[in-house]
């Protein structure tokens, strides 16, 4: 009985938007909101701050397709149908971008690399799937082409800034933090030695610049920001250097935080397990929108 009743279903009264960021590659343990101080993430630590912060977050399997599947289905890999990099999200189970489509939203997609190309069927709901990202990778081992997270800023600003009259669902990926670990000036020599951290800190400047974008844009007061991670990275821990073999919480732990003025509580955190299937379910009860059934 909290929500309106219409086309939209709002607990307020001015539409919401949603942007969903997912940044690849990107351990929970190496944000300052996470406890660690080695690094800079103030973007990120001041996005938790203003909202919700899940301290127990996992994703269902180390690689980027699949979990990504898992995060716009509500279920896990077996079920979504991707178990692997390189295969299709099979048709028939509804996805997050469809069902907000289908309640008046305009749906954008603005992707950083080519696990996550349109050809794999992750683009279904999107009014704009935008993977332009480049098209030939690079000669050397465990490399995918890719664009840098500003790039893919530039991409997503600017359909934001469309006036439509709609409210908008954005989904914004930044691949940096992924190996190889080669992070722009100045992060380059600030994080020297410790490149993945560079990446990071990178990725969380170009959240900021994200998040300021939507202010300047007047729409980021009424927007649910909405940031998790695909998977970890092991780092060499088990044996293990990058991601996709194991499944210890190196490369399953992911951050997970919810942030809204209205719809979540600022400054929480929640330590019961959560996991990349509860994001879907979890934006759309927020909308006051039943997740479709079989979500799980």
């Amino acid at each position: 009985g909290q929500f309106p009743t219409g086309r939209y279903l709002f607990k307020t009264d001015r539409a919401i938007h949603v942007l969903l960021v997912t940044i690849d590659t990107l351990r929970a343990d190496r944000l300052g909101a996470y406890g660690y101080d080695r690094i800079e993430t103030p973007n990120i630590d001041g996005l938790a701050r203003r909202g919700t912060l899940f301290g127990r977050a996992f994703s269902p399997v180390p690689l980027t397709l699949p979990a990504h599947a898992s995060i716009m289905t509500g279920t896990y890999p077996h079920v979504a149908g991707v178990r692997n990099n390189g295969r299709r999200l099979p048709k028939g189970r509804p996805v997050l971008a469809e069902i907000l489509k289908a309640r008046g939203y305009r749906t954008g997609a603005f992707v950083g690399a080519f696990p996550l190309d349109s050809r794999f069927g992750i683009d279904r709901g999107f009014d704009l799937y935008d993977d332009r990202y480049g098209s030939r990778n690079a000669s050397r081992d465990l490399t995918f082409v890719e664009r840098p997270a500003d790039e893919v800023n530039a991409a997503a600003l600017a359909w934001i800034g469309e006036k439509s009259g709609l409210p908008f669902f954005a989904w914004v990926h930044y691949f940096d933090p992924h190996a190889p670990y080669e992070p722009p000036p100045p992060y380059a020599s600030a994080y020297r030695g410790r490149e993945y951290d560079g990446e990071i800190a990178y990725a969380d400047a170009a959240l900021g610049r994200l998040l300021a974008g939507l202010e300047k844009a007047g729409v980021l007061r009424d927007t649910l920001v909405v940031l998790t991670a695909d998977h970890g990275e092991s780092l060499g821990e088990h044996g293990e250097s990058t991601h996709g073999i194991f499944v210890y919480d190196s490369t399953r732990r992911v951050p997970m935080i919810f942030a809204h003025r209205d719809l979540v509580r600022a400054g929480r955190t929640v330590q019961d397990p959560a996991d990349l299937i509860d994001v879907a379910p979890t934006i759309l009860a927020l909308l006051g929108v039943r997740p479709p059934p079989g979500t799980q």
